[in-house]
């Protein structure tokens, strides 16, 4: 084949250089008729002419679609004759099914041209006027027809090649691939998605490319314009279109594709707001909140990737002037629906509290249990390090969120940590890089409010999903991580609680009040009475316990952290107070053990109350938050000194919460106060015990119905007599009754408060004063509180003869009582009593009525009964410790219990178990004092003595040691790792005593009964300590034995029962006397023992007058308890029938 000659004469005249393109701008023309419409787009391989009439269709539809168009119907009339002049026969239905039937047959046949040959404008100017025409189309029913025809057209194979040529043509050419996708957004939507499903069924050409072409940004400095979208915005709109007018199954399909899902969030960050919001909003509604549309499908759309995409919108800032909803907002609804709802598949059905792996169905056999304890759970101890979760997509999205930075990003964690608390653990265990060490910054403070948020999230109900509580409880590192998140320390929450910073330090209590409340729900469902198996779930309840004293700092920091916080800062002093209170309720056994002298803190308080320095109700308010929470922590304390003023006081304690009571404005609540003042009141016998009496409320009454320059006088007076009668209450007890003998009353008729036989010896000094001003205030207060004494039911012949020598001696003085008789018309107005539907109650003069009443009460069933007061048996031997322990090292042998399951193994009723225990003790004792424990030799010395006792004069083989010795033992082993412990110094006393103890006595009874606490205001937390194992260690009738032995200073029972009797003792201590009694009456013959021996039927009977109703059914229930287990022959026959009648 020859060399091709140029057709130039002169081939040196010829360029070779590269012909430049040029793209001339079409012209157009105006349109007035159809006919001129049919004209400019007849289809001719002229391409200039052909550009001109598409541009002129073009202008001609932009200017029909503009809302303020006059020629509106002149455009609708010319494009009308224009679309039925190129109707083809049959109409639109044929369209789809005849290849010959095509509407605007010369544009397409214009568009296949420009296919033929590679013309870029005709293909792109073709889709641009037919997706206008088919956006007025839609816009018109009567052309409906028309439009569905043109769309008909569009999916015949010849037109999907045209438009599968044109999405995947270069990705430079996107004035090509953007119409296209605009044309086909218009077909899909038109009608309705009228022909949605059959151009789905088409996807391989109309979906063509659909990722790639979602990945053709907008390029530029400037920002994207919405009238001129970029080719990806134009994709991202038709996907959205596709999957609102689609089917479910269609949507499943389109949603599975990977590439398209990865594409359609890739860029979401540098999307226009408008795109993100609707993109956002659509798969929500159209996707997320579609029932049809199957979970499985909806977890493809939404995986980490995804998610990780749309939370990187919270960092978008929105200008100032899009009036819209920002970006972060729409995002931050988008995310709460999807990882909340488990409609939308994303939240997977997790177990609580309860791992992955575990088996709520489980069940251990009750005898294992009661050997191994929680030991027998073999997965208990296991989740320390890793936790395996159900929601392993939630999981690892978590890590990605930024919860302190971002308020919006802190309540979706949260609110995916509510719906699924398994994360809980593991979120905080595999984020460990910010620690809480405080420092004052925008970043710790927005991790202290998370972490606030993530501790008062609620405990699920049963601790898992199902209706009820499983058989096991939960593994503890699991709930103690939910109560106390793992970058809350015990070092950080100590540096935090003694920061200089006040902010900090009132992050932290507030922290570990909500902490302790939760501990507090937690214990309680640990110890709730449907649990089929109640050994092991108690056993995790002191674990738990244990676990957060760990993490939590002690109480002597707390106390400190509140003695730091200025007078004027009321909101943290009332945090502080509230926590110091709740350790008191919830974990008395350590706050026990500080000391803690409430009454500076408590005279502050009332000294701030009482001169009204708050003017601001919301202050008073606080303040008296911060006074009730010390009231209740008094109330632990025995020392409290209620009468006594001091020199920062004019009045004593009692009288200032009286004056605060009545000068508090309205609207206040006082009923902490009230309960506080009233149960002084009883306990110190300051009113009436009768049972439907006020107490109190008699003299609140009558301040608060004085003038105030009247009640300013009284005080004095009234304190003076408060503290005389609290004083000695007997003396004035015995004064009413000799009143009453010389009136003729009977004792059962005696019903007056002994406050009043106070007044009336007190009065004539008042007198003597000669302070007139005094005298009349009394004169004006007197009949008022001796009126309401009358209402409340006390004795009226006793009342007047008391008033009728007060009105005596003020017949001598310069003042007048206000009235002569004693009112009998008075009403109680400013409080409410008597309660509501139930009438004023006037004293009876009968026992039998009172014992008819409590008759009447609800008894305590017998398994309510076990429940409260029955506990495990903590000695029972584990025979498995004996080679548990060899390969344990110090100081798992002393924290975890491996040296008190050996010292327990001396009770075995097998001698060479317990010979081979002994062995045990001592080279556990020899291996703990070579080792680095801090306590080690107190710890050897403990043990070294136990072992010594059992082998003197052959007690070891003899039989089981002493249970009060063994239990003992233990015990103190616990003193002994903790050298706060208040009994500390006197456990090492009686280890220095001898290295033999005295198997006949109980150790330490003496030291703790009648010695003052080494430690502080200590008593009656060793008081608990005490009952804690004497309980443990009474077990058989041997151990009964030592209890009722005959002894210098008495009894060792009786001596318990006589410290029953205390009044300051609180309910805790009271239910361990009962939890002792409950003991001895399942030994054999312990019932019929305390009957005959130590009179318990009438200790029990006169205990049950003296405390609230629940106390009283407790007491009824033990006494009911004896009764059924002793010998009831024996036992009438000694009391010839008087205790059959007690029951």
């Amino acid at each position: 084949m020859g060399k091709r000659v140029s057709r130039s004469g002169d081939p040196g005249l010829v360029s070779r250089k590269r012909q430049k393109v040029v793209h001339e701008a079409p012209t157009s023309e105006e349109v007035h008729t159809s006919r001129q419409l049919r004209a400019l787009l007849t289809f001719t391989q002229d391409v200039a002419r052909t550009r001109h009439g598409l541009q002129s269709l073009k202008i001609f539809l932009e200017a029909a679609l503009e809302a303020e168009n006059p020629s509106a119907t002149d455009h609708a009339a010319i494009l009308g004759d224009y679309l039925q002049s190129m109707k083809p026969r049959g109409g639109y239905e044929a369209a789809e099914d005849d290849e010959h039937h095509i509407y605007l047959s010369d544009v397409m046949q214009t568009w296949s041209y420009a296919s033929q040959t590679n013309n870029d404008g005709l293909m792109s100017a073709v889709p641009v006027a037919i997706a206008l025409l088919l956006k007025y189309l839609s816009r018109s029913l009567e052309m409906v027809p028309f439009g569905l025809g043109i769309c008909r057209t569009l999916l015949q194979k010849q037109q999907l090649e045209l438009i599968s040529r044109n999405l995947s043509t270069d990705k430079g050419k996107a004035f090509i691939i953007s119409p296209t996708l605009r044309m086909l957004r218009e077909a899909l939507s038109f009608d309705g998605g009228a022909i949605a499903k059959p151009l789905f069924r088409t996807r391989a050409s109309t979906f063509k490319s659909l990722a790639r072409n979602m990945g053709i940004v907008h390029i530029g400095d400037e920002a994207e314009d919405e009238k001129r979208p970029s080719t990806r915005s134009t994709a991202i709109l038709f996907f959205l279109s596709a999957i609102k007018f689609l089917h479910p199954e269609a949507k499943k399909e389109l949603i599975s594709q990977r590439d398209i899902v990865a594409a359609l969030t890739r860029d979401i960050k540098q999307d226009p707001p408008y795109l993100v919001r609707e993109l956002l909003s659509k798969l929500k509604e159209c996707v997320l909140m579609d029932d049809k549309v199957p979970r499985e499908a909806k977890g493809n759309l939404l995986h980490v990737s995804t998610l990780v995409r749309i939370s990187a919108l919270y960092q978008v800032r929105q200008s100032e002037e899009d009036t819209a909803p920002s970006v972060a907002d729409a995002a931050h609804d988008f995310l709460m629906a999807a990882c909340t709802n488990p409609a939308c598949g994303v939240l997977r059905q997790d177990s609580g509290l309860y791992p992955r792996d575990v088996d709520l169905d489980a069940v251990i056999s009750t005898a294992e249990l009661e050997e191994l304890g929680l030991e027998a759970i073999t997965w208990m101890n296991k989740y320390k390090s890793e936790v395996p979760v159900r929601n392993y997509t939630l999981a690892n999205f978590l890590p990605n969120l930024r919860p302190w930075a971002s308020v919006k990003q802190s309540d979706l964690v949260t609110a995916i940590f509510k719906v699924a608390p398994e994360l809980v653990a593991h979120y905080f265990l595999d984020n460990k890089s910010f620690t809480f060490e405080p420092k004052l910054s925008a970043t710790w403070i927005g991790y202290a409010a998370f972490l606030f948020k993530a501790v008062t999230l609620p405990i699920p109900e049963h601790f898992s999903r199902s209706s009820g509580f499983p058989q096991l409880p939960p593994p503890t590192t699991i709930v103690i991580d939910n109560i106390l998140p793992l970058p809350l320390t015990q070092k950080a929450l100590l540096r935090c609680l003694a920061s200089k910073s006040n902010m900090i330090s009132f992050f932290a209590t507030r922290i570990l009040v909500v902490a302790i409340e939760k501990l507090d729900t937690a214990i309680k469902m640990h110890q709730d009475t449907s649990h089929a198996n109640p050994g092991p779930w108690q056993e995790a309840a002191r674990r738990l316990i244990d676990e957060f004293c760990q993490r939590s700092p002690g109480i002597k920091d707390m106390i400190n952290s509140f003695r730091s916080i200025p007078e004027a800062d009321l909101l943290h002093r009332e945090a502080a107070s509230r926590l110091l209170r709740l350790c008191y309720e919830v974990l008395p056994q350590v706050a026990l053990l500080a000391k803690f002298d409430v009454s500076p803190f408590l005279e502050t308080s009332l000294g701030r109350l009482s001169k009204n320095e708050l003017d601001d109700p919301k202050d008073f308010a606080l303040c008296l938050k911060e006074l009730e929470n010390l009231l209740a922590i008094a109330g632990y304390s025995p020392g409290m000194r209620w009468f006594s003023a001091s020199d920062a006081l004019t009045l004593s304690p009692f009288t200032m919460l009286l004056k605060v009571c009545v000068d508090a404005p309205s609207g206040v609540t006082l009923g902490g106060i009230q309960k506080v003042l009233d149960f002084v009141a009883a306990e110190q016998q300051l009113v009436s015990e009768q049972k439907d009496h006020p107490g109190l409320l008699v003299l609140l009454e009558t301040l608060q119905t004085l003038k105030e320059s009247y009640a300013r006088l009284v005080w004095p007076f009234l304190d003076n007599c408060l503290t005389r009668c609290a004083t000695a209450p007997i003396k004035y007890l015995e004064a009413m009754h000799d009143m009453a003998e010389e009136i003729g009353l009977g004792d059962a008729e005696v019903v007056v408060s002994p406050l009043v036989m106070t007044i009336l010896e007190q009065l004539p000094f008042a007198v003597n004063s000669g302070d007139k001003d005094v005298l009349g205030a009394l004169g004006k207060s007197l009949p008022k509180f001796f009126g309401y004494l009358l209402a409340a039911g006390e004795s009226k012949p006793l009342l007047e003869a008391v008033y009728t020598k007060i009105a005596a001696i003020f017949k001598g003085s310069p003042a007048k009582l206000a009235h002569k008789r004693i009112p009998d018309d008075l009403e109680f107005k400013q409080n409410t009593w008597p309660p509501s539907g139930k009438p004023s109650t006037k004293p009876t003069n009968s026992t039998s009525t009172s014992n008819k009443a409590i008759s009447s009460e609800r008894e305590i069933s017998a398994e309510e009964l076990e429940s409260l007061l029955a506990l495990p048996d903590t000695l029972t031997a584990d025979n498995s410790a004996l080679t548990k322990w060899a390969s344990k090292t110090a100081d798992e042998l002393i924290d975890e219990g491996y040296a008190a399951s050996l010292i327990k193994l001396l009770t075995s009723e097998h001698a060479s178990i317990r010979k081979e225990a002994l062995v045990s003790i001592l080279k556990a004792a020899a291996k703990i004092r070579e080792s680095e424990h801090e306590e080690k030799e107190q710890i050897w010395l403990l043990l070294s003595e136990l072992a010594e006792t059992a082998r003197s004069d052959g007690h070891i083989d003899a039989g089981p040691l002493s249970s009060p010795v063994v239990a003992f033992a233990c015990h103190a082993l616990n003193v002994l790792r903790d050298p706060l412990h208040s009994l500390y110094p006197k456990i090492n006393q009686f280890l220095a005593r001898g290295p033999i103890w005295n198997l006949d006595r109980l150790p330490l009874v003496d030291e703790i009964l009648l010695e003052e606490p080494a430690v502080g205001d200590s008593y009656y937390a060793q008081l608990n300590w005490l009952l804690g194992y004497l309980i443990d260690g009474l077990r058989t009738e041997k151990d009964l034995e030592l209890f009722r032995k005959r002894r210098a200073k008495g009894p060792v029972l009786e001596r318990i029962l006589a410290l029953g009797g205390n009044p300051y003792m609180r309910v805790p201590l009271r239910t361990q006397v009962l939890r002792l009694l409950y003991r001895i009456t399942s030994i054999e013959g312990g019932s019929t023992t305390l009957t005959t021996r130590f009179g318990v039927m009438n200790w029990l009977e006169a205990m049950e007058g003296k405390g609230d109703e629940e106390m009283a059914r407790l007491y009824r229930g033990v006494k009911k308890r004896v009764w059924e287990t002793c010998d009831q022959q024996r036992v009438e026959t000694w009391s010839r029938g008087g205790v059959k009648t007690l029951c």
